[in-house]
């Protein structure tokens, strides 16, 4: 059988993050490795350890290996986010379980070094999600299944490189069973949701968007002007708040 190749009508950006914790608006990003695929085919993989400025839980250092000692000398994120948001900007994204974990973490980081439009343009492949339509399991077990290798997992970098290579072998394996194999429609079928924003706290609905976390789940957006006003003044995302915006007709 001959070799499904993605298509590409512009760069993807494979990438994987380690970080101090697993709250997105507050923990930090200590590596973050990105393989660059170009539409030729072509790879390059930028990969850096960055300062937290704060410290990294004993249990996230037990999962990765990385001690704050070993981040001593390193560059602040907010002191390298306009290299990275340059290196990305043009380019379709994609992960492994990133819509729920990795593009949350970025898109705060970038927020607070002053970027809020990281991601606009940008088609979002989870390949954890189009993987489970198939075997909803892990990463490590995704690539043995897939690649037939074993995978040492916590790696940023060997952890981006084997999402792309599962992301392939799942386009040979699968070929007849996905009908939609651009960047879009690889994107739409890796989406558990319907979400209009990049958190997943507003989602997309036939009456208009509604909450899709919180006491007012399911609700939608417009029968709750003040709940929406209590967000746009607490921890979410600017993201998520100018959806809320462009919802009801606030200003921030």
């Amino acid at each position: 059988m001959k070799e499904k190749k993605i298509k590409l009508k512009k760069p993807l950006i494979i990438f994987d993050i380690e970080s101090t914790g697993l709250n997105p608006a507050e923990d930090r990003i200590i590596e973050i490795s990105l393989i660059k695929v170009g539409v030729d085919g072509t790879k390059e993989t930028k990969t850096r350890r960055i300062n937290p400025g704060i410290e990294i839980s004993e249990e996230a250092s037990a999962v990765h290996g990385i001690f704050n000692k070993d981040l001593e000398g390193m560059p602040l994120f907010k002191d390298i986010a306009i290299s990275f948001y340059r290196y990305m900007k043009g380019c379709d994204i994609g992960g492994y379980n990133s819509n729920r974990f990795d593009v949350p973490m970025l898109q705060y980081e970038f927020e607070r070094a002053g970027i809020n439009d990281a991601f606009e343009g940008a088609e979002l492949i989870d390949v954890f999600n189009l993987y489970c339509h198939f075997n909803p399991r892990n990463l490590v077990a995704a690539y043995a299944e897939y690649c037939g290798s074993k995978l040492e997992a916590h790696k940023a970098e060997a952890d981006a490189l084997a999402t792309f290579e599962v992301l392939e072998a799942i386009l040979n394996e699968h070929d007849s069973e996905i009908e939609d194999q651009t960047i879009t429609g690889l994107a739409s079928m890796s989406k558990k949701n319907k979400s209009l924003d990049l958190l997943g706290v507003i989602l997309d609905s036939k009456e208009g968007p509604v909450f899709a976390i919180g006491k007012h789940k399911g609700k939608l957006l417009k029968d709750y002007v003040s709940y929406c006003q209590w967000m746009l003044k607490s921890d979410f995302s600017n993201d998520t708040k100018n959806i809320i915006c462009k919802t009801i007709g606030l200003t921030r």
